[in-house]
């Protein structure tokens, strides 16, 4: 069995969209306002975990933190060549990196990633020519 390693690793909060279908609990209107209102706003829940650059795709692991077998960690990947577009967008006190691929766009949190991105892009690069 073989390993792969990663070329790259930042940390990174992912916006896992909630189904379509997701209606906001009224007890969780009622007890925890706050929380309601940030689901209702961002359209998902943040997930920290680490985004991984591999040699042919991306690969988001979420932190084990809090995580039993019964509940493992959400894991992702897009592959390189399904990448149609990065951008960084600079926030108050963190970035979002969006990517947009085949399978829709992907929003995740993140602060100084920069370098990162700039290996993500040039890895893209090589991988479209």
């Amino acid at each position: 069995m073989t390993t792969e390693t990663s070329i790259a690793t930042h940390p990174v909060a992912w916006l896992r969209p909630l189904p379509k279908d997701y209606r906001t609990p009224l007890w969780r209107w009622i007890l925890i306002p706050a929380s309601a209102l940030l689901l209702k706003r961002n359209g998902g829940v943040w997930l920290n975990g680490e985004l991984r650059l591999m040699a042919d795709h991306l690969l988001y692991v979420e932190s084990k933190l809090v995580r039993s077998p019964k509940n493992p960690p959400a894991t992702w990947r897009i592959k390189l060549e399904d990448i149609s577009g990065i951008s960084l967008k600079k926030g108050m006190v963190s970035q979002t990196l969006e990517i947009e691929a085949s399978g829709g766009l992907v929003k995740l949190m993140t602060v100084r990633s920069e370098e990162f991105v700039t290996k993500l892009e040039a890895r893209i690069r090589r991988e479209v020519t």
